[in-house]
């Protein structure tokens, strides 16, 4: 066995718990009060959630299920599904939060 059930417990709970939370954000529009100043794209924010509950479930399946041989069939692509995940979190924040220069660029 690859990973420990000790181990696959708390990533259960998180893949459970991004799940929970970005469908309440695509159905509600409702986000943890820590979240609500920075993101201003709340639904692109909801779907980067599924998003990374599904990726962390594929790899965390991976982990249990698959032989030590094929786990790179299944990280591969859910790592690059959670890079996409990130980028589109960063499409969701406040611009200004985001790292983008809230100036507007010279034409000169």
């Amino acid at each position: 066995m690859g990973i420990q059930l000790y181990a696959a417990i708390p990533i259960a709970a998180v893949v459970l718990l991004l799940a929970c939370s970005g469908t309440a954000v695509l159905t509600r529009g409702w986000m943890l009060p820590v979240q609500r100043r920075h993101i201003v794209r709340p639904a692109l924010f909801g779907w980067a959630q599924l998003l990374l509950a599904g990726t962390l479930a594929v790899q965390l399946t991976a982990l249990l299920v698959v032989d030590a041989a094929y786990r790179p069939v299944a990280f591969m692509p859910a790592s690059a599904g959670m890079l996409f995940a990130l980028v589109l979190v960063q499409r969701a924040r406040h611009p200004h939060l985001a790292g983008r220069d809230a100036a507007p660029a010279d034409a000169g």
